[in-house]
């Protein structure tokens, strides 16, 4: 990446960091401009369109990124996120799926593919992820938090049915 590109994306962070998330997508349009396949400016761009709610605009950068960086984590893992946030769950769960491939001991991956199989209505299958997340990271809390309220629906479902 040449200096003034990482300059540009300093600013472009510094600005989302504001909330000016406008100027910092056109800092980096700028940036992708002058080079379309710069890793750091898509992934950052992708993040500015998912925290703004744009998730199918994100989930493009996402994929430009993994064009670039096959197995990008940070790509796949916000583009499963993004998923998510849609209600595409089951694509969600095949981002996770890929990082966990390669990275068996990723507790982020194991946790968002839990929360993916929870809104699947697959609670057993989320706890499991959710503990082997917290196996990984015992401080994990939104894992604790999302199997504690798992296998609350789970003991409620049982005693519906």
């Amino acid at each position: 990446m040449n200096p003034d590109a990482g300059q540009l994306l300093r600013k472009a962070v510094a600005l989302a960091e504001d909330d000016d998330f406008d100027g910092a997508l056109d800092i980096l349009d700028a940036v992708l401009e002058q080079d379309p396949r710069n890793v750091d400016a898509l992934l950052e761009k992708g993040a500015i369109l998912q925290n703004s709610g744009r998730m199918s605009h994100a989930v493009r950068c996402y994929d430009l990124v993994l064009d670039v960086s096959r197995g990008n984590f940070v790509a796949l893992l916000n583009k499963g996120a993004a998923l998510h946030a849609n209600g595409r769950y089951g694509d969600a769960i095949s981002c996770y799926d890929r990082i966990l491939r390669d990275r068996k001991d990723s507790p982020a991956a194991l946790l968002y593919k839990g929360l993916s199989l929870g809104e699947m209505g697959m609670l057993e299958e989320a706890i499991e992820h959710f503990d082997l997340a917290l196996n990984l990271d015992a401080e994990l809390e939104l894992a604790a938090e999302s199997k504690r309220l798992a296998q609350k629906l789970l003991v409620e479902g049982r005693r519906d049915g």
